[in-house]
């Protein structure tokens, strides 16, 4: 696949949950506020944003989310799922 594809799908979702989180029925602002964390994260250090590998959840508790994020873009069903539940 291209390699600009899954740092794309990453950016996409990852705005997808943060929007969800801010205009959803529930006000988990905790969750928000991790969320927007992440993709600053993501934007700010290109490297997780380009990578696929595991990150290190000892150096940075946030790179769980990271991690769920390079699983979902990697298959095409469970990014498609993701973007239509998130598009709700």
């Amino acid at each position: 696949m291209n390699v600009f594809v899954y740092p794309y799908r990453k950016l996409v979702i990852q705005y997808k949950q943060v929007q969800y989180l801010k205009n959803g029925a529930t006000k988990n602002t905790v969750r928000y506020r991790e969320q927007v964390q992440v993709l600053r994260n993501l934007l700010l250090h290109p490297s997780k944003l380009l990578t696929m590998k595991k990150q290190d959840r000892e150096k940075d508790w946030l790179n769980k989310y990271i991690n769920h994020l390079n699983m979902t873009v990697q298959s095409d069903r469970l990014y498609k799922l993701a973007k239509e539940k998130l598009a709700t």
